[in-house]
C-alpha cells in the first residue's frame, strides 16, 4: 500500500462534497482554493480526508476527518491528522485543535495522537463536544 497526504485540488471536489456534506459545494471549493483540504489516497485512489479552519483567526482547527469505510482501522486517519500536524508546525504554528463528540470513537484516535482534553461545549439537547488540543514540536 502506497498512501500519500496532500492538498486537495478542485479535480478533488466531486469527491469531497460527496464525502462531507457538512458545507456546501461552494464553500467546499473555496476551502479548496484556500488549501484548507487534504486528500489521502492509496496508489492514487482518494480514501480519506481532512479539513481546517482557523480558531481565533491563528490557531488550526481539525473541523472534519473522514476515511471510506472499507480504509478504517488501516492507519489512513492517522496518517492524514500526521501529514495536517506537520504541514502545521511548517507553517509556524506551535498548537493544532480539534474537537469530537463524546459519543464518538474518534476521541481515542486523537488521544492516542496525544491529544489532550482542554474543554468541553454543552449544547442543549446534544452530546458534550470534546475540545482537544496538541502542542506541535518546534
Amino acid at each position: 500500500m502506497s498512501f500519500t497526504a496532500r492538498g486537495a485540488s478542485d479535480p478533488d471536489l466531486p469527491f469531497l462534497c460527496e464525502v462531507d456534506s457538512h458545507v456546501s459545494h461552494e464553500v467546499q471549493s473555496d476551502l479548496v482554493s484556500r488549501g484548507r483540504v487534504m486528500v489521502g489516497e492509496v496508489d492514487g485512489m482518494a480514501v480519506g480526508c481532512l479539513r481546517w479552519g482557523l480558531f481565533w483567526d491563528e490557531v488550526p482547527f481539525m473541523n472534519f476527518l473522514w476515511v471510506v469505510a472499507e480504509w478504517r482501522g488501516q492507519g489512513i486517519g492517522t496518517a492524514l491528522v500526521e501529514a495536517w500536524e506537520k504541514s502545521q508546525a511548517a507553517a509556524g504554528h506551535r498548537m493544532v485543535l480539534t474537537s469530537t463528540v463524546s459519543a464518538e470513537r474518534a476521541q481515542h484516535l486523537y488521544r492516542r495522537l496525544g491529544y489532550v482534553d482542554c474543554g468541553a461545549l454543552f449544547l442543549p439537547e446534544e452530546p458534550t463536544e470534546i475540545i482537544l488540543r496538541k502542542p506541535l514540536a518546534d
